[in-house]
């Protein structure tokens, strides 16, 4: 695995003051969502149609200036995967299914890499679509909030990532310019918001997941927290 800085490294001269984090994916583990989902579907596609689903519908409510809580949208985006793959669900199933949302591991390097970045002086934040109630319960139970000055939840701004209102809500809680904070995430839709908003963009290469196309490439492509840190660790200070 390598760090691969992408064709304009000069964007990142300098060490960020502020490093945002997406939570579900890139700091947790969502192997065992998706194992979950794809049963009660019976079909190994059935978490990434579900994952497609739930974006439409997290858009369409920015779109339209209506916000659902997180859980609901999950919840009502679930029933339509199973409408659309010909699938009898139970209520129970479903609500056994979100409950793994309090429960996900960490992927490996995560407090290791996190105690570094710490360590080198980082401000770190949280910014994630999930609801309050559920990321605060998570953050606790896997010792995440002692690494992080800002933990933010989108119920908190009643938009949804990746609308740019957002990532500015976030440098401005965490008092840095979006100019000065590196987005790290692994969906590329988030690192695509993310560059829209002025932040620079860390973009984690997880899963076989391709960037778009017609967005401005990341500032750097890493392939784990680790290689994050190393490659801060060799910038100078602003």
């Amino acid at each position: 695995m390598v760090v691969r800085l992408m064709k304009m490294p000069t964007e990142l001269v300098n060490k960020p003051k502020a490093i945002l984090f997406d939570l579900y994916g890139t700091l947790l583990d969502m192997s065992d969502l998706e194992r979950k989902l794809n049963k009660i579907f019976n079909n190994n596609k059935g978490y990434t149609l579900w994952l497609t689903v739930l974006m439409q519908y997290t858009i369409m409510d920015n779109c339209i200036g209506r916000f659902n809580e997180f859980t609901a949208v999950a919840k009502a985006t679930l029933r339509m995967t199973a409408k659309k793959m010909r699938v009898e669900v139970t209520e129970e199933k479903l609500d056994d299914a979100l409950e793994l949302f309090k429960y996900l591991p960490l992927h490996e390097e995560t407090i290791e890499s996190l105690s570094l970045l710490q360590d080198q002086g980082y401000v770190l934040g949280v910014l994630t679509n999930a609801s309050t109630r559920i990321v605060d319960e998570r953050m606790e139970r896997t010792g995440l909030v002692s690494y992080f000055d800002t933990v933010i939840s989108c119920d908190q701004i009643k938009k949804y990532k990746p609308d740019i209102v957002t990532y500015k809500y976030a440098a401005r809680k965490m008092e840095v310019e979006p100019a000065d904070m590196l987005m790290v995430a692994s969906p590329a839709w988030d690192i695509y918001g993310a560059g829209a908003a002025g932040l620079k963009t860390a973009f984690m290469e997880r899963d076989d997941e391709g960037l778009y196309p017609l967005a401005a490439e990341p500032t750097i492509t890493i392939n784990s927290l680790g290689h994050l840190a190393q490659v801060l660790s060799e910038l100078p200070d602003a």
